[in-house]
């Protein structure tokens, strides 16, 4: 009862970054970007912060990771190309692949709760602006209007 009240705890805090919550058999994981070698990187670790595995290296910045709903794959943002593109990759660090490809910035995914879609905020118009796309990348839609600024503050 315990670990499931700690799981829910979890989750509430940092439901973006958190899998296998309340009810699941696994232990829960926590997945995050940091700034740990001289560049930012994303790992995994278990809820109690044992069990530390690093799941990106490369030389250009990899951010703000998001596990997808089943717990098999991880969407983040990375400049590896050149510029912020949109990259997913399966849970073990394997397999990653560009879901966006443009010439100004894509930002912060994060996956629909049934895992069909993924939202980011990105400048390709030139302001600031939310879009959704299928899981596979393919039909990118713009959600806003003029209506998102990075440096709004409520």
């Amino acid at each position: 009862m315990l670990r499931s009240v700690t799981s829910l705890i979890l989750c509430s805090l940092v439901s973006a970054s958190v899998f296998a919550c309340a009810g699941s058999e696994g232990p829960v994981q926590i997945v995050f970007d940091s700034f740990h070698d001289g560049d930012w990187e994303i790992f995994v670790m278990d809820a109690d912060g044992t069990n530390v595995r690093q799941l990106t290296t490369n030389d250009d910045g990899d951010y703000t990771p998001d596990w997808s709903p089943d717990g098999k794959e991880i969407v983040f943002y990375s400049n590896r190309d050149g510029d912020a593109e949109v990259f997913v990759m399966d849970a073990d660090g394997a397999n990653v692949r560009q879901l966006t490809t443009n010439d100004d910035g894509d930002l912060s995914p994060d996956w629909s709760s049934d895992g069909k879609e993924i939202a980011f905020n990105s400048d390709r118009y030139g302001d600031y602006e939310i879009f959704v796309m299928d899981a596979d990348g393919t039909n990118v839609r713009q959600l806003t209007q003029k209506g998102f600024s990075p440096d709004y503050k409520p």
